[in-house]
């Protein structure tokens, strides 16, 4: 968004009468009634997830008194964004409320002519995806020439007036005899100034004419709203107050006249810069473009002050003027200086930001790619890059959605510094260029790496950073998703049972892998069956003392049986009767299970095994429930839509799971995950605390954790099961053996 220009007064981008941005309307929100029949009202996008509207507009979509204070609770409503659709609806959720009120803090009677209060904000589940986008926000000024439209978004809705008093509580609207006068359905939504391109206020009630002969002594299109200032300081009363919208706030004079000091400081770098007005005119020309206002053809030049009243108040405009200035000072270092003290000025500016036009345009085009293909990619690389920063709320999840890729990096480039020395007193790379280097490093393709890497090294170059910074950081990436899953021993199990063998015991093998991968025996079931506990202690004692042993949690893969699936493995407790504390495998132990006899049924089994396995930061776990068409529906899933599936959820009962669970390893799934307490086909809320959508190389400790917390809660019923068929972790070959029922003797 464009800064107003100083006084009203014509500027070279552009001119007041024709301003060349866009308006509300991309935040402009329809709120519809109860029954969906009608628009209750308008209200506007903030940011996040976050809606503003009316208090009364909220009334009157539940069918409740139009000025009633009574605070509805946690209602949801239904919203629409007309620049989306006008029929896919939204459901967002009342959490912030301030009734309609009298100037004496009392209920307001019907047919009052204003008020005060009457402000409500909502919360939707997930922040909506582009074009919705915020607007930016001004302080309220006698005189300015707003807009505002109809809930439903119509174009043709639109109602221009002019404020015509504002006395810093509520502010009046004179309207035009021709064209739309604000009427019902208008309440909640934005006021926005064609002159300053920004939002600055809402729109609340409008005062009608007495019933009867209209006479020219009565009001005509006359409608009232608040203010920004006035907006600002009812949400601050009551804790609602956004800390930020579009990089607009509250301004007091104080900071008024800071940001007329900084850019006033602008002026001489410019001057060193850009003094020279033929390059003016060239770089001012594609400025404009890029921020799509218009300038002159005239071959005319903008003055400085023109150009730095632009810098310090338009979104994007002062990373991208650098980014046409960069390559004229790359070998001057007197200019590089001067755009270093520009940029720097900018950081004071609320404006600036960090990217230019198209490097933001550039990169979201390329993270909203990349997590659509594997949603946890761009919170893993953040939580990796940025260990000691209280990251946004989104990236905390274990996945992001493309929509909130836009929000993401907005916040993220907030965060100018990273912490790290740098050479020669250089700026320090940002925190948004360090998890992009993170996620370069984790992402699988060669070509949207390399443009990754491309991209940071640019914006780098621009901002003055040394490229041994950058390499720097590009290493410790590398490094990073290097990592190997199993931080401790590796330990391979393998169970089975003899036809005569005692109910509830096991023949068991045990090998550990040396550091190089390979296998070394350290337990045979030649012996005799053993009972759970007897198996517990004999792992604990193979992973205690194998070399690493004190380097990290062990991983114990157990190759069981078809039928011992469901076998509480987890929960066999290895500890001795001198023992204080109980030690079940479960809680020492990465303990995952595998099924070789199971995947060896299909000709196919380890290509597919090995495709999907690789596949399993990309592709999306598929929930496998009652409503997937049983094993009919699930193989289809499988061979078709899912043929590169890793992660397999099973919900339902002992039966259900039975069906599903051999079709998932013959089919060479790797990861399948499943709740054997789970009584029924719809009880999944246990399993939610594993994350179990999150990134899955982390799934085997999450599960180790989630046993800890259920063994020592018995409130919490569910036991989780996990197949992790890691390809790194091949059988002996000496574990495919023969059917036990065939004999009572073993081939090695």
């Amino acid at each position: 968004m464009a800064a107003a220009p100083p006084d009203g007064a014509v500027t070279w981008f552009g001119t007041p009468d024709d301003p060349s941005s866009g308006d509300a309307r991309g935040a402009l929100v329809r709120v519809l009634s109860s029954d969906r029949g009608r628009t209750a009202g308008a209200g506007v996008y903030l940011s996040g997830r976050r809606l503003l509207t009316c208090a009364h507009v909220i009334n009157l979509a539940l069918g409740l008194r139009s000025l009633s204070p009574h605070n509805p609770g946690e209602v949801t409503l239904d919203v629409s964004f007309p620049v989306l659709s006008a029929v896919e609806l939204h459901q967002a959720r009342l959490v912030a409320w301030i009734p309609p009120r009298s100037a004496q803090y009392g209920p307001v009677a019907d047919g009052s002519l204003e008020w005060d209060g009457d402000l409500a904000v909502l919360e939707l589940d997930e922040a909506p995806p582009p074009p919705v986008s915020p607007v930016r926000w001004l302080e309220m000024e006698r005189g300015q020439q707003v807009r505002a439209w109809y809930g439903g978004g119509q174009p043709f809705s639109y109602a221009d007036a002019r404020v015509g008093a504002y006395d810093g509580r509520i502010c009046y609207l004179d309207g035009q005899l021709s064209g739309a006068a604000v009427d019902e359905g208008y309440s909640g939504g934005p006021l926005w100034s064609v002159t300053d391109r920004a939002a600055v206020g809402l729109v609340v009630g409008r005062i009608t004419a007495p019933d009867g002969v209209f006479s020219a002594q009565h009001t005509l299109r006359r409608s009232w709203g608040l203010g920004w200032q006035s907006v600002l300081r009812e949400l601050a009363r009551v804790g609602a107050a956004p800390e930020q919208v579009n990089g607009s706030r509250e301004r007091s004079a104080a900071t008024l006249a800071e940001a007329e000091s900084v850019r006033d400081m602008m002026v001489g770098p410019l001057h060193s810069l850009l003094g020279d007005p033929r390059a003016r005119a060239d770089h001012a020309t594609v400025l404009a473009t890029q921020l799509t206002l218009r300038a002159p053809g005239d071959g005319s030049a903008p003055t400085v002050e023109e150009l730095a009243h632009l810098l310090s108040g338009t979104e994007r405009a002062l990373p991208t003027l650098a980014e046409s200035l960069a390559p004229k000072v790359a070998d001057d270092p007197r200019g590089r200086a001067e755009l270093d003290r520009l940029l720097a000025l900018g950081r004071l500016t609320e404006a600036a930001r960090l990217l230019s036009v198209a490097e933001h345009r550039a990169l979201v085009v390329k993270l909203e790619h990349l997590t659509e293909h594997d949603p946890g990619l761009l919170p893993r690389a953040a939580t990796a890059a940025l260990p000691y920063v209280d990251l946004p709320r989104s990236l905390q999840a274990a996945r992001l959605a493309p929509s909130a890729v836009p929000a993401v990096v907005h916040e993220l480039e907030g965060w100018y510094g990273d912490g790290s020395p740098v050479p020669d007193e250089s700026p320090r790379l940002p925190a948004l260029l360090r998890v992009v280097e993170y996620v370069a490093a984790e992402t699988s393709g060669d070509l949207a790496r390399q443009a990754l890497r491309e991209w940071s090294a640019r914006v780098a170059a621009r901002l003055g950073i040394h490229s041994s910074a950058l390499q720097e950081r590009r290493g410790d990436a590398d490094r990073w998703s290097r990592r190997s899953a199993p931080a401790g021993v590796r330990v391979l199990v393998e169970l089975d049972r003899y036809a005569k063998d005692p109910a509830d015991h096991y023949r068991c093998s045990v090998w550990r892998l040396r550091p190089d991968g390979t296998p070394a025996r350290a337990a045979s079931e030649s012996d005799r069956p053993r009972t759970g506990r007897e198996i517990a202690r004999l792992i604990r004692e193979v992973a205690g003392g194998a070399e690493g042993a004190g380097d990290g949690v062990a991983l114990v893969a157990v190759s069981v049986p078809p039928d011992a699936l469901e076998l509480a493995l987890d929960e066999w407790d290895g500890a001795g009767a001198e023992e204080y504390i109980s030690a079940r495998l479960g809680e020492d132990f990465h303990l995952v299970l595998r099924c070789p006899k199971i995947r060896r049924r299909s000709r196919t089994g380890p290509a597919d095994l090995k495709r999907r396995w690789n596949a399993r930061h990309q592709s999306d776990t598929l929930l496998a429930d009652h409503r997937i068409g049983g094993r009919a529906g699930l193989i289809g899933l499988l061979k078709t839509t899912h043929r590169d599936t890793a992660r397999v959820l099973v919900h339902g009962s002992t039966e259900h799971r039975g069906e599903l669970l051999p079709v998932c390893l013959v089919m060479g799934v790797p990861v399948v995950l499943w709740d054997r307490a789970t009584p029924g086909p719809d009880d999944c809320a246990p399993l939610d605390a594993l994350a179990p959508h999150g990134p899955v190389d982390g799934l085997p400790e999450r599960v180790r954790h989630f046993r800890v917390r259920a063994y020592a809660d018995r409130v919490v019923p569910a036991r989780p099961a996990l197949v992790w068929e890691d390809i790194e972790l091949p059988l002996p070959d000496e574990l495919q053996l023969a059917d036990p029922s065939e004999g009572t003797e073993r081939t090695g």
